[in-house]
């Protein structure tokens, strides 16, 4: 039997969040020679052609005005990656209360980066369409989670509580 101990929205997750964030999110992190016999690069550059991703495009240029993503994209991979493996594995479950709340609050920003972006040309409303499309669920899911956490929790501490008080 699986120790995943994640409900089955929660695995689906899983499965959709860590490759994205391995492939797509950490690759201005990486060393350029652990990139270079591996397929992540092209796949970066299919995908920025594809969707003129102005976040994406950010955290890949050395622009300073997008440190505050790479330091986010530093939390993606030390805090909330961590996080997420090891809540859902089930050794610390209330690790998904961080995962969710961290996550969500790091997408706040980057839809405003995002909605206010500035790029030559303009992103069209099918292209701004798509990359919402893309971006919100990444902020719905984990917003979820860490609001679903935060009720069970509540209610463990009310029965532990019911419990002193007898």
């Amino acid at each position: 039997m699986s120790q995943f101990a994640g409900r089955r929205l929660e695995q689906v997750w899983f499965w959709f969040f860590v490759p994205i964030s391995l492939t797509l999110d950490l690759q201005s992190l990486y060393p350029p020679s652990l990139l270079a016999a591996t397929p992540f690069p092209a796949f970066m550059k299919w995908y920025t052609t594809f969707s003129r991703d102005p976040i994406i495009l950010g955290a890949m240029s050395p622009d300073p005005a997008w440190d505050w993503l790479r330091c986010f994209l530093k939390m993606e991979a030390f805090v909330q990656l961590p996080s997420f493996f090891i809540g859902a594995y089930g050794l610390y479950k209330t690790l998904i209360l961080a995962y969710g709340a961290s996550t969500a609050t790091t997408l706040v920003p980057t839809l405003n980066a995002l909605l206010t972006d500035k790029s030559t040309p303009p992103l069209s409303t099918m292209e701004l369409a798509n990359l919402l499309g893309s971006y919100i669920p990444f902020l719905l899911f984990p917003l979820g989670m860490a609001l679903d956490m935060g009720v069970k929790l509540i209610k463990l501490v009310q029965v532990a509580e019911g419990r002193k008080s007898v």
